[in-house]
């Protein structure tokens, strides 16, 4: 906090500088990359359409046979499914109709269903998938938190989700043939594990929580290392150019005691901290009285695209509306994939991979941890212990679950009697396997396998291998 103080007055201490602006852009390669095979760090394009992407989604190929998947590239899958819903966005031949009780998923015989990290705008992702004129799907259902594609009996046909709401809607005219293709891919592969619903498992449990019973694979064994350290002054000093829009020798620069390296240029500040963020400010030179969420979106991208570093698997993971003095906009957060599945930071004073505030057409601030892939031979295997299912590591720390419900409801054993397991396994919302960074060395740490369960107002990571609590927030 102390040296962000510090930062902060620094920006404000800077005057108008007499110097001209040069922009200098500095290009990087773009690597395409598989599921379980090293990434590379950082991408050179950076669309919209990058950061909408769902968290997971749930293959049901026919009853009790589904599985969940996280890379939304992987595949293919996501990329046909998007292309479909943008043609069913745009389309004057659809036909509507609301479903009262939603979509059964339990009942499907065939379809895929892609869970979004937080509820969507419509009308943003029709926009972001490139739709000039949206249809009247985005007033029929104004936000989606999941999209459904069908592909049992019958023609195909989309559901769109959220805020409670179910949307089925068909069109004849789109082309569902590529994605039936890649489903029948997977399938055919078998090198999948089977999900279930939790609710099926336990009886007790709500709807739409799908969990594994066993877990036949083995995730690839992670190292990651902090790239601030790494830099050479000239990486930094081509970095704040890029950044800054000028060339070095016009650019102020300040060296804290703590190694930490200042730019400073007329209204801008760039900021290499120790611990491996990078923090940029600059202020704001129009007054911003009515926010505008997609017009911030594609401010945040072609930023993001220009100046900063993005990492292949981020995406956006939150929107925050913000006020700065007299002017309103929006903090957006980014999480980050690496081998196609989520990374939790375990470091609670940077709790996610990147953070932009976004006022319309201007950038306030932008902070990354500049955490990538290390290139440890260690990395190339995969682990040789067994992977514990979500149910063995629920069932393992029911006992624990079950405390915490209580803490969080103020309810009391007695007071539930026999409906408390219904209670605390009803009250789980999310189960997710994940990467967990601790956050603890510069260089060459491990990942832990993780499971992560929301629940009770909280986020749980348990060790995937022992079933053990590594973090909770």
């Amino acid at each position: 906090m102390k040296e962000r103080l510090k930062t902060i007055l620094l920006f404000l201490l800077v005057g108008s500088s007499l110097y001209m602006t040069q922009k200098l852009w500095i290009q990087f390669p773009t690597s395409v990359t598989g599921f379980f095979q090293p990434e590379a760090s950082y991408s050179s394009s950076y669309l919209l359409s990058d950061m909408i992407i769902p968290n997971k989604y749930l293959i049901i190929f026919g009853q009790d046979s589904m599985t969940m998947m996280y890379d939304a590239n992987k595949y293919g899958l996501w990329n046909s499914s998007r292309d479909a819903a943008a043609k069913v966005l745009s389309s004057s031949t659809i036909r509507m109709e609301e479903l009262e009780q939603g979509y059964d998923t339990a009942s499907a015989e065939r379809a895929i269903v892609f869970y979004m990290p937080e509820k969507l705008s419509t009308y943003i992702a029709a926009k972001a998938w490139n739709v000039n004129e949206p249809n009247s799907i985005t007033d029929a259902i104004p936000y989606i938190e999941s999209i459904t594609v069908s592909l049992g009996t019958g023609d195909p046909f989309f559901v769109f989700s959220g805020e409670g709401k179910a949307l089925k809607v068909r069109d004849t005219s789109i082309d569902f043939s590529q994605i039936i293709q890649e489903m029948n891919s997977i399938e055919d592969e078998k090198g999948y594990d089977y999900y279930y619903s939790m609710s099926d498992i336990f009886d007790t449990a709500k709807q739409g929580i799908y969990i594994p019973y066993e877990i036949n694979q083995s995730l690839p064994v992670v190292y990651v290392s902090n790239s601030i350290p790494l830099m050479t002054q000239e990486q930094k000093d081509q970095f704040a150019e890029r950044f800054l829009e000028q060339r070095i020798d016009y650019i102020r620069q300040i060296t804290e005691s703590n190694g930490s390296n200042i730019y400073i240029y007329n209204n801008m500040v760039l900021k290499f901290n120790s611990n491996g963020t990078v923090e940029y400010f600059s202020s704001l030179q129009d007054k911003v009285e009515e926010r505008n969420l997609y017009l911030s979106l594609v401010t945040a991208a072609d930023f993001i695209d220009r100046k900063a570093f993005a990492a292949s698997g981020m995406y956006l993971a939150s929107t925050t509306e913000i006020e700065d003095e007299d002017s309103v906009g929006y903090r957006l957060t980014f999480r980050y994939r690496i081998r196609g599945l989520p990374v939790l930071l375990g470091n609670r004073e940077i709790p996610e991979y990147a953070e932009i505030e976004v006022f319309n057409n201007q950038v306030r601030s932008y902070k990354q941890l500049f955490r990538r892939e290390a290139d440890n031979e260690l990395a190339q295997t995969f682990s040789s212990r067994r992977i514990l299912s979500s149910f063995d590591v629920i069932d393992k720390n029911y006992a624990f679950l079950e405390r915490k419900y209580l803490q969080y409801s103020g309810n009391t054993k007695e007071s539930l009697g026999d409906q408390l397991l219904r209670e605390v396994l009803g009250s789980i919302e999310d189960v997710t396997i994940s990467y967990y960074d601790p956050n603890l060395k510069d260089q060459d740490e491990r990942l832990i396998e993780i499971w992560q369960i929301r629940a009770y107002g909280r986020l749980y990571a348990f060790n995937a291998y022992t079933g053990t609590l590594v973090f909770e927030r």
